[in-house]
């Protein structure tokens, strides 16, 4: 006699069955293909702002620099003493850095499958494989981003909000307050999922016999209290630091009198003109951006929908359920508060996005209707495999070649290595495109002034701190006479609009008494001291470089040489 379907050995089987066909298909695939990925990628050149706030690092690690005091800068001061202890710990090579982008992602992942725990492992570790994949396959070229390094305190803060410290509810406020703050040192906006947090403190009555107990009102001013005891630490430290080291005037003045300014610009790099900003912020936000594929959209709202329609979810499934549909919300628009909408903004959304694909392949309760679990894994091999398995070839792409300064960064390095001494100063000037800030970097030369990156000298020229600001730019370079300036040649990286402009006749000035052009490509050039031990030399090979251009019939209107003042 068959044995009845509805035995415990035949539900086993087929629990066992689906498992096997759920891990063969999707978990197994999607880890060999995150290791190809991660190998990989450890060749890949880093980009846009990694290199830089490496280069800050650097600085602040090797000659005890100190952002404001001795370089400019705009950012949150959490975000130099990151990059100061990543340099410190990983160094600052391309292979230190593709490590330390790995760790910080494998770090994030296992933090996912334990934040995912209550919907079971295949869940949480299918999240965490998409996330990984996700960067790997489409968001290779930002590396290190803050949105990136900051999905570590923000799965740290939904933690601790809903699995840990849950017999200790004053200490779970606390921490999940206290990794807030550390979001707001990196980015204040980052913290937007502070308000999604408090609500799921706030509502989630079974937490403990306190939270049954206490009046609505007065419980809500318990757990703003406890919070914000925490989220105030970070905060303190970041002004304690500002003390200490004699910063926190200059450093008001930048944030309230530079930063609006920097704020000014668009994702396309233009100022904003009058009337322009509110009509451009709703069409970013309405737009399909977020998403940035179609299977991704797809696959997170069928997590949502299996989530919130199956009758076999738990309450507190559903409350889980409802706190990460905040924080995707909340995430998808915190790009609206920098007015950017840059790629690397979304990967807080984007973490949110794989909870909710994982979900696809949750381990449904036997009692889940058969539709559900036919739905979910069908949907899931749709996504997973018009995302993953059909891109095997996009692992090994690189990026755009607009931010791709690979190629420049290496002749450049190359080229310095052969002539830098121990003791010499150079000076980059770029935003962040054309690798001249990375050369510095892979050369371990010193910055001859306070300006790391030179993006605020080419905006609203004339408002009086930019005036300033290119004023003692240019005082320091009299002074210090950096042995090498490396000068951005690319279109990109000047802001272009109103108050804007790309010249800076100070500066070239200074270049054509002090300074002879050394190299030159269409994307960059050197300018090398004229009291540079290596100045004759360098100056004979451009002259023999100038006279085979002029032999080949280049016109003297395009040689490079002729190109001194923009």
């Amino acid at each position: 006699m068959a044995r009845d379907a509805k035995s415990p050995f035949g539900t086993f089987r087929l629990l066992f069955t689906e498992s096997v066909l759920v891990y063969g298909l999707f978990h197994v695939p999607m880890a060999v293909l995150l290791a190809l990925g991660m190998w990989t990628s450890l060749s890949w050149m880093t980009i846009c702002d990694g290199p830089i706030f490496m280069y800050s690092g650097f600085l602040m690690d090797r000659f005890g620099m100190v952002p404001v005091r001795d370089f400019f800068t705009y950012n949150l001061i959490g975000t130099h003493v990151m990059f100061r202890w990543l340099y410190h710990i990983f160094g600052g090579s391309v292979m230190g850095i593709r490590i330390a982008d790995a760790t910080v992602m494998l770090l994030t992942m296992i933090l996912m499958v334990r934040m995912l725990a209550p919907f079971g492992r295949r869940a949480g570790l299918a999240a965490a494989l998409m996330l990984g994949l996700l960067q790997y396959f489409y968001y290779e070229h930002a590396s290190l981003e803050r949105e990136y390094l900051a999905m570590v305190p923000i799965a740290l803060a939904v933690l601790s909000t809903t699995i840990w410290f849950a017999g200790r509810p004053r200490l779970r406020m606390f921490m999940t307050g206290l990794f807030c703050g550390v979001l707001v040192t990196l980015k204040p906006h980052l913290a937007i999922c502070g308000a999604a947090l408090y609500g799921y403190l706030l509502f989630d009555r079974d937490a403990s016999d306190e939270a049954r107990s206490t009046k609505w009102f007065s419980r809500a001013l318990h757990v703003a209290l406890w919070c914000s005891l925490g989220g105030i630490i970070p905060i303190l430290w970041m002004i304690a630091y500002c003390v200490y080291y004699g910063i926190l005037g200059e450093y008001m003045r930048t944030m309230t009198v530079f930063f609006p300014l920097h704020a000014d610009i668009n994702l396309w790099n233009r100022v904003f003109e009058p009337g322009e900003r509110w009509p451009y912020l709703i069409k970013m936000v309405l737009s399909w951006r977020p998403w940035g594929n179609f299977l991704l959209a797809t696959g997170t709202i069928a997590g949502v929908s299996l989530l919130i329609l199956s009758p076999t979810t738990t309450p507190k499934e559903r409350r889980l359920g409802y706190l990460y549909l905040g924080l995707l919300g909340a995430y998808m628009l915190y790009p609206a508060f920098s007015l950017r909408f840059y790629d690397y903004h979304y990967y807080p959304f984007w973490l949110f996005s794989c909870v909710w694909m994982g979900l696809c392949l949750k381990k449904w309760p036997e009692a889940t209707p058969l539709r559900y679990r036919v739905f979910s894994l069908v949907l899931a091999a749709y996504v997973v495999g018009g995302l993953f398995y059909t891109n095997v070839s996009e692992i090994k792409e690189t990026p755009l070649e607009l931010v791709n300064p690979a190629a420049r960064t290496k002749r450049m390095t190359t080229w310095l290595a052969k002539r830098l001494k121990p003791g010499d100063t150079i000076q980059p000037i770029e935003w962040g495109f054309c690798g001249t800030i990375h050369a510095a970097l892979e050369t371990e030369a010193k910055v001859a002034t306070r300006i790391v990156w030179g993006e605020g000298l080419f905006h609203h020229v004339s408002n009086p701190f930019v005036v300033d600001l290119r004023k003692g730019f240019v005082e320091e370079l009299e002074t210090a006479k950096p042995r090498f300036i490396l000068r951005s040649e690319m279109d990109v990286e000047f802001i272009k609009g109103r108050d804007c402009s790309s010249n800076f006749p100070e500066l070239d000035a200074f270049l054509r008494r002090e300074y002879f052009l050394a190299l030159e490509s269409k994307d960059f050039s050197i300018w090398e001291s004229n009291e540079s031990p290596t100045a004759e030399e360098d100056r004979a090979r451009r002259k023999v470089e100038i006279e085979t251009q002029r032999s080949e019939g280049i016109g003297e209107e395009n040689l490079p040489s002729i190109r001194i003042a923009r």
